[in-house]
Formats: C-alpha cells, sequence, structure tokens
C-alpha cells in the first residue's frame, strides 16, 4: 500500500480538527499536537477519519447528556487515542465513544485503564454476547452465540469466567470439579457498563 502524506490543509480534515479540538484538550489537558492526534506524516487519513468520527460522537453524546468533562490520566487517554483510530466497525466505534464519554464524565470512576485494550481485542459479535448475559447469571457455554475461537477468547480476557459444579465419588471422599456453566465476570460486567452510556 502506497504511503500517503496527510495534507493538513485539507477542508475535510481542518472542519473535523476544529469540531473536536476543544473536547480532546479538555480530555488530556494539553493541545491536539501533545495528544497525538496528528503527529507525524505517517499518520493515515482513516485513522484520523476514525478518530474524528469517534470523538465526534463521543462530543454529541456527552452534550446531549449534560456530562461535565474531566481530564482523563495518561495511561487512560493513549490506549483510547491509538487503538480508537484502528477501528472500523461502526457498532465498535459506538462503543468507543461511549467508553471514552463514560472515562470523561466527572460524575463517574471507571478508572480501569484496561478497557481500551479489551475493547481493541472484542469483536461486535462477542460484545454483543456479553451485553445478552450480562444479567443472565450462570448459562452454558454452549447457549452463547458465539464460535469456540470466541468463547476462548472472552475467556482469556477475563471478561467470562467458568462456574464449578462436582462430582463425588468413592462415598464423598472425592470430590472433581465439573465446569458446565459459565458467568459474565466482575471485570466482564464493568466492561460492558463503560461500553454503555
Amino acid at each position: 500500500m502506497e504511503n500517503k502524506k496527510i495534507d493538513i490543509t485539507s477542508t475535510a480534515i481542518e472542519k473535523g480538527i476544529d469540531l473536536i479540538g476543544g473536547f480532546i484538550e479538555k480530555l488530556v489537558g494539553s493541545s491536539l499536537e501533545e495528544a497525538g492526534l496528528y503527529l507525524s506524516e505517517k499518520v493515515k487519513i482513516r485513522r484520523l477519519n476514525n478518530q474524528i468520527k469517534i470523538f465526534s460522537d463521543a462530543k454529541k453524546i456527552a452534550e446531549q447528556n449534560n456530562i461535565t468533562i474531566k481530564q482523563i490520566n495518561l495511561k487512560t487517554i493513549v490506549p483510547l487515542l491509538e487503538f480508537s483510530s484502528l477501528e472500523e466497525d461502526e457498532t465498535l466505534q459506538k462503543k468507543w465513544s461511549n467508553l471514552i464519554v463514560n472515562f470523561s464524565d466527572s460524575s463517574k470512576v471507571f478508572e480501569s485503564s484496561i478497557f481500551p485494550f479489551i475493547l481493541n481485542q472484542i469483536s461486535t459479535n462477542e460484545l454483543k454476547e456479553l451485553e445478552r448475559v450480562k444479567d443472565v447469571g450462570a448459562f452454558k457455554t454452549t447457549e452463547l452465540n458465539l464460535k469456540a475461537s470466541e468463547i476462548s477468547n472472552i475467556t482469556r480476557l477475563g471478561l467470562i469466567g467458568q462456574v464449578g459444579d462436582s462430582q463425588s465419588f468413592g462415598g464423598g471422599k472425592f470430590v472433581i470439579p465439573t465446569f458446565t456453566f459459565s458467568q459474565i465476570t466482575a471485570l466482564g460486567v464493568e466492561f460492558v457498563n463503560c461500553c454503555s452510556i
């Protein structure tokens, strides 16, 4: 793929940057250049366009809900900026916008800096299933509308865990744990909540 330079004089990019500039400055407490939205020529137009869309939506959500913006700590804002720029799926872009709003909402205390890393590693289908089972309690893993690789992924990320059961053998002398059920973990519930408004 050909490496293209960004034309900073482009009207669309200027309008996009003007639209979110003040909002980004409130989140990080510094200028756009320091925030890394367009630090070098290597930044692709697609990534910048993704960021503009996601942060524009976050700004709209914050304004519509009268949310007072607070500065997001560096440990969280850097992965938010970096990973959100890679997202092209519209459903997940909305989740990134929600995540940004929840981290920047002065009335909320979402402090887990792991959520941008998790959202970067999850599919739309996986997130939809987590939202569906969030309040279900224990469920058979086979009841998830996911492929085995997707179940492995959300298990690996600590979003679901196995619920132990046991079988006794030898007159109760031996107990062997069996794992036929799963449930969303506390981390999974908080992650789903942080990706929702």
